[in-house]
């Protein structure tokens, strides 16, 4: 599964999870609205709902009434933070500095008629905990008197890659996700690892696992080798062998070259054989078997 993926799957995990005294009241008597002051980065990679680290900085709370309201912080693999409470005009998104995180955060923003103590979810390290802290404090209130409203986001340090090719007009991909052509620099990647492919026409595609680290370029140098086929000529008697013209050897000869038709020329040593002059495909990655020899006195080639 890739990151993206499971970043996203995360995510729904997280917000799946929630106990009802943590979710938007389906009876309350006021709306809440709540969206992260920054927005996310949004790398070529695809990740959503992702921020550089500190975070966004803060998140912005409205409410259609006046309301009291506190927001708890959930960081991953730390314990909760309780935000201090405040109160919201009508209709005037309010900024709730947040603390920095790094990893998945949730952040329960609970908006109430009336004032509740919340710190007892101070510390908590899971969802429930303070889930019970909540559903405690707001016992006390008339029906449809709180509502909860959640934000998931994810925190990390980010990274540059940089890539170049032997090869000009080499495509790069990260992730599977096209970047541009070789050379080229890539901003704004989280910290982990990524795949790099590089590929162009007529040349294997090469492909590297890279490290992505915080604040440091990571350089990948793609070496493009052609695409070739092999073809081999054996001869049972002493033969010289010529590709389009050109020398190639004496038999037996083994060469690699590139997918297409060459013609060939068996010349055997022998001067009473006849020279053979064959065309010859030559297919990617496979061995192309030419073999000559005297059969009643006459010499033949054949592909086999």
């Amino acid at each position: 599964m890739t990151r993206v993926w499971a970043g996203l799957v995360l995510a729904g995990l997280l917000s799946g999870c929630v106990p009802a005294p943590l979710r938007a009241q389906p009876d309350a008597l006021l709306q809440l609205r709540v969206t992260p002051a920054a927005p996310p980065v949004q790398p070529v990679t695809g990740e959503q709902g992702l921020y550089r680290w500190p975070g966004p900085g803060a998140l912005l709370v409205a409410s259609d009434r006046a309301a009291f309201v506190t927001s708890v912080v959930l960081p991953q693999g730390a314990g909760a933070a309780v935000l201090p409470a405040a109160q919201l005009t009508p209709g005037t998104a309010q900024p709730t500095e947040l603390p920095a995180t790094l990893g998945f955060t949730q952040v329960f923003t609970v908006a109430s008629l009336e004032p509740l103590d919340l710190g007892g979810a101070a510390g908590a390290r899971s969802v429930r905990e303070i889930s019970r802290v909540v559903e405690a404090a707001a016992a006390s209130l008339p029906r449809g008197a709180y509502t909860v409203a959640t934000t998931t986001y994810r925190t990390e340090q980010f990274g540059t890659l940089s890539v170049r090719a032997s090869q000009p007009g080499a495509q790069v991909r990260v992730n599977d996700r096209p970047v541009g052509t070789a050379p080229v620099v890539v901003p704004d990647l989280p910290q982990g690892q990524v795949t790099v492919s590089v590929s162009l026409g007529g040349y294997q595609t090469f492909t590297q696992r890279v490290t992505i680290r915080p604040d440091t370029t990571s350089e990948v140098e793609a070496a493009l080798r052609r695409v070739t086929g092999t073809l081999s000529v054996r001869s049972d008697v002493p033969a010289s062998v010529l590709i389009e013209g050109q020398v190639a050897g004496d038999t037996p000869v083994d060469l690699n070259l590139r997918p297409g038709v060459f013609a060939v020329n068996v010349v055997p040593t022998d001067r009473t054989l006849k020279a053979q002059n064959i065309l010859v495909r030559v297919n990617a990655s496979r061995v192309t078997a030419l073999v000559c020899s005297v059969t009643a006195g006459e010499y033949g080639c054949g592909v086999r």
